[in-house]
């Protein structure tokens, strides 16, 4: 039974206050999305540029703007979301007051057609002067009966418009905790775009040589890394047992993210691919150990599935950088990769789409995304590596499951 604190009626003043601030939220909604639009192109169109030191200030800078105006524009939909929720407590505590209101004139008519129905049809003619006044008294009778009906189906209609209420109420509640829980994931990437900056700063010495060098350095440790998991997850793709897993089929994991896909499983074919071993697709291309979702840094990043935590780890700026992992009853488990943030702990349990973290550019990523694999848990483990906990296993292509 839900319990509502506010007045049960509300001024028509008050009520189109309430509007005029929703209405104003709604639209400063609109400037910062259209303000976004316009960060999202600025980040892409740096993208397709050279990796100087000072485009890539300039890429970092622009996406602690971006990410400074989304936690701006969730700020403000928790505002508006606020605002709501305060109306619809009203009107749900006004439309509880007139449905008492139906309700005591429905007891009433009752009683008096109760207290007619007592009395015979010889009674009723004793106790009028002449047949024109019984026979308005049973025409009296008769429009009571009716107005039992009437106020029967207003009490009908006035139920279903509470629960509707009661329904948008809740509903609005979930989207509004939802809305909370993606403003503390933006301030966790805000944060870590900023420390990311310094150290780059810090690293570099703000000079473009000793980027360039910086960089050569990790990417031939990223070459070598990225080949000993794809060199050890060959092997335990050998050791998959199909009975252990599900068969294939669609809706046995939610996506995690909804965007556009970027990127299939398996030997990739594409002047894009960081991934070249002799071992797949006769050296032309990389392999891919899962699929790359289209994501903006900051989007939340949900769990296909009921599970347990199993990992939380950070790479650095090798491979999937922050990652997630979440071992499922069903014999998988479902990695999320390139996070900007996470928002759990190990050992946790959580529900199908819940939020577990936010996508991002971490790790071994050329853009925002998020890199998604399945592996068979009989496979499955974590290793501690010198550039830190490296999860690996039997990848299954995701695309058989979702």
């Amino acid at each position: 039974m839900l319990a509502f604190s506010q007045p049960a009626f509300v001024s028509a003043d008050l009520t189109t206050d309430l509007q005029s601030e929703i209405n104003q939220k709604r639209s400063q909604i609109q400037e910062l999305e259209k303000q976004i639009a316009e960060f999202k192109q600025m980040l892409q169109t740096t993208q397709s540029q050279g990796a100087t030191l000072k485009q890539q200030i300039t890429r970092l800078e622009t996406q602690i703007k971006k990410l400074e105006t989304q936690i701006r524009l969730t700020q403000t939909k928790i505002s508006a979301a606020s605002l709501t929720i305060q109306g619809l407590s009203s009107d749900i505590a006004t439309q509880n007051v007139e449905l008492e209101k139906q309700k005591n004139n429905l007891g009433q008519i009752l009683r008096t057609v109760y207290e007619y129905d007592q009395e015979s049809p010889f009674s009723l003619i004793l106790e009028n002067s002449n047949f024109s006044d019984f026979f308005n008294q049973v025409q009296y009778v008769n429009n009571l009966q009716t107005s039992v009906q009437d106020e029967l189906t207003e009490i009908k209609n006035l139920k279903a418009e509470l629960q509707a209420k009661k329904t948008d109420y809740e509903n609005q509640k979930s989207a509004l905790q939802d809305l909370k829980g993606e403003l503390h994931g933006q301030s966790l990437t805000l944060d870590n775009q900023k420390d990311e900056k310094q150290d780059l700063l810090t690293t570099t010495k703000n000079q473009e040589k000793q980027y360039q060098t910086t960089l050569t350095d990790l990417q031939k440790k990223r070459d070598q890394i990225e080949r000993e998991i794809f060199l050890a997850e060959e092997k335990l793709r050998l050791a998959i047992d199909p009975n252990s897993i599900p068969g294939a089929r669609k809706g046995v994991l939610a996506w995690p993210i909804q965007d556009p896909l970027s990127q299939t499983f398996g030997c990739i074919e594409t002047k894009f691919a960081k991934r070249s071993y002799p071992e797949c697709n006769n050296g032309k291309g990389g392999f891919h150990n899962g699929i790359d979702i289209d994501a903006d840094l900051g989007d939340p990043v949900r769990a296909a599935l009921a599970g347990t935590i199993s990992g939380v780890g950070n790479l650095g700026k090798y491979s999937y950088g922050r990652w997630i992992t979440i071992k499922h009853d069903n014999g998988l488990t479902t990695l999320y990769g390139h996070l900007s943030a996470q928002s759990i702990t190990v050992g946790q349990k959580v529900s199908t789409s819940q939020i577990i973290g936010y996508a991002g550019n971490t790790g071994y990523s050329t853009g925002s995304h998020l890199h998604f694999t399945v592996y068979a848990t009989n496979t499955f483990s974590i290793q501690q590596k010198w550039y830190g906990p490296v999860p690996l296993g039997g990848p299954i292509n995701p695309l058989i499951y979702l």
